[in-house]
Order: C-alpha cells, then sequence, then structure tokens
C-alpha cells in the first residue's frame, strides 16, 4: 500500500523524541539520588511505562503532523465557468511606488483577491514586458495559479519594456478557443508605460475582438506626477532609483493607448483606477453578472486519503494507558 507524506517538514521534529527521553531518563536518576539522601524506606514510583508511553505519543503527534495519507482516490470535477485569462505587466516601471507597496504588488493582490470569488472558472496567466511568458496555461487548479502568480516579477520575463501587443498575440496563440468565443476574457493590468514599437496595440486588440473575447484593461500608477523606480540589492537591501544616465527615470500611467485598444474592440471595457486602490473582484463580478457560462473541461483529481487522525488518536490512548501503570515501589 503506497504511503505519502503532505508535510515531510514536520518529521524534522522527530528529534524532540530522543531529547524527551532524554529528559525522562535525567529525571529518573535525579529522584534515585533523592532517594539515597532520604534513606532506605522511601517510597518510589516507577515513572518508566509512562516516560515510553509520553515518548511514543510525542512520535505519533509528530506523524500526525506530517500528514500521512494512504488510500489514493479519485475525484471527477466539472463546473460551468468561464476562462479568464490574467495578462500582468511586469516591466522595471511597475516597481514604482505611487501605489502601496509598489504597482505590481498590488496588481498582484487584486488579482489573487479576484480568484477568491471565482468558482468553477479556468484561470490563465501571461507574464509580459518586452517579451511575453505563458506562466499558467489555462487550469481549475487555483491553487498552482496563485503559486505562479506569487513568483511574478520583472526577472520572470527575458526583455524589459513594455510590449503589449506581443503578449495579445501569444494568448490568441496559446490559450484562446474558438470553440468557446463570447465564453473568455482577457484582464489586461498595465502601467502602459515604456511601449516598444513593433506590433500595433490596436490590431492585437482586434484579435482578442475576432475570437468573440471580452478585453478588460486595468491602468495603474499616478498620470500626472508619477513616480521613481525603485531598486533594491538582493545582497545588501540598499535602495535606489533606476536612472537614465545621471538623470532619475520618472513614470506615469500611459492610458492613451489602453482607452484606444478597448474602443477598437465591440466589447472592451477601460478602468482607469490611477494610484487609487481599486477592489479587481467586484468589477469582474459587476461585468460578469450576466455573462454566459458554459461547462469547463471535467479534470480528475487524485488524492490520498489523510488518516493524521489515526495517529493523533493513538497518542491520546498510549497516553492514557501508560498513566495507568504506574507502581510503587
Amino acid at each position: 500500500m503506497p504511503l505519502y507524506v503532505y508535510n515531510p517538514n514536520a518529521l524534522l521534529w522527530l528529534w524532540l523524541v530522543p531529547a524527551l527521553a532524554g529528559l525522562f531518563i535525567y529525571a529518573a536518576v535525579k529522584r534515585r539520588q533523592a532517594l539515597r539522601a532520604f534513606g532506605a524506606g522511601a517510597a518510589f514510583i516507577s515513572r518508566k511505562r509512562e516516560a515510553i508511553g509520553s515518548c511514543i505519543a510525542a512520535a505519533l503527534v509528530v506523524l500526525a503532523l506530517a500528514r500521512p495519507a494512504w488510500n489514493l482516490q479519485e475525484q471527477l470535477l466539472q463546473e460551468s465557468g468561464r476562462d479568464v485569462i490574467f495578462l500582468l505587466d511586469v516591466s522595471r516601471s511597475m516597481l514604482a511606488e505611487d501605489m502601496h507597496p509598489n504597482r505590481l504588488e498590488n496588481a498582484k493582490t487584486a488579482i489573487l483577491d479576484c480568484v477568491e470569488e471565482l468558482t468553477g472558472d479556468r484561470v490563465g496567466l501571461i507574464l509580459f514586458a518586452g517579451s511575453a511568458e505563458v506562466r499558467c496555461p489555462l487550469t481549475v487548479d487555483y491553487a498552482y495559479f496563485r503559486m505562479a502568480l506569487r513568483q511574478a516579477s520583472p526577472d520572470s520575463v527575458a526583455a524589459g519594456g513594455t510590449m503589449l501587443a506581443h503578449a495579445i498575440e501569444r494568448t490568441a496563440d496559446k490559450l484562446l478557443d474558438p470553440e468557446k468565443a463570447g465564453m473568455q476574457d482577457v484582464i489586461l493590468i498595465t502601467d502602459g508605460e515604456d511601449l516598444i514599437e513593433g506590433l500595433d496595440e490596436i490590431d492585437a486588440a482586434r484579435l482578442l475582438d475576432a475570437a468573440g473575447v471580452r478585453l478588460i484593461a486595468i491602468g495603474i500608477g499616478d498620470r500626472a506626477r508619477g513616480s521613481r523606480i525603485v531598486l533594491e540589492d538582493e545582497e545588501t537591501g540598499a535602495r535606489s532609483f533606476m536612472k537614465h544616465g545621471n538623470t532619475e527615470i520618472w513614470t506615469k500611467l500611459h492610458s492613451e493607448t489602453l482607452r484606444r485598444m478597448v474602443a477598437s474592440v465591440s466589447d472592451g471595457v477601460y478602468f482607469d483606477v490611477a494610484s487609487g486602490p481599486f477592489d479587481l473582484a467586484r468589477i469582474y463580478r459587476q461585468i460578469m453578472e450576466h455573462a454566459q457560462r458554459t461547462s469547463t473541461d471535467s479534470q480528475t483529481l487524485e488524492r490520498y486519503e489523510e488518516k493524521f487522525h489515526l495517529f493523533l488518536g493513538g497518542a491520546v490512548v498510549v497516553l492514557l494507558v501508560s498513566n495507568r501503570w504506574r507502581k510503587t515501589r
């Protein structure tokens, strides 16, 4: 029977068992020394069985914390939902601190909150700057999506700058399904700063329109004064600001391109959140209130049945029994 441990790091606490045994041995030696000081005839309560029981119980508790499991079970998941693809700008300008703690972390938090309210929807993640990378294909495994999102940083893609058109083209090529026209959404979050010349953003947006995809664009960042781009040394933690030559770079929200993109498609929506707080979950919920939904692809999840309660119950039984074994000598 295969055995699986969901939390193997907990097994490191097994060192407590020999440590506890050592304490019992030390206490026994001290008690014997105290008895010799009293002389013959003093009563001695044997704690040998209690010590053994306590050590066994401690081992069982640690094993329970490791979450042992066996008995492989299969569960079929199939729910109705939409495909939601998040396009997240991870260019250096997203490190500007005109939003707390910065634009990128604020966007990641908003996406996590949005995903918390999704039920049955498949989610995907594309990170882009000067190039675009699919970090999470469409899936209902939200835990995997969250892991991929939390790791997002400017180092996640090879090239700097911001190439919106390439990110949209990659989305159309890798994640869109022609058979799900009208049931797929692309949520684009960017400051629109430092756009690289290349594919036309308007033409790229029309690719989504032709595929029946709704485009929701979120513009973040101070559009008036802007903010400097913070750089932090990984070794020393020293902070500095990005410069072009000897001049510090200030980055602002450039919303004109985003407005033109959503205006060029039949079902586009643009939200200019600037540097204020925004609730992406509420925004998406309002837009999708009467949206069409479809059955997502069924997925079979395999999971071992957890048996930690058996070990906890065994620990309690051992402690109760061992305390009844005391003998007075």
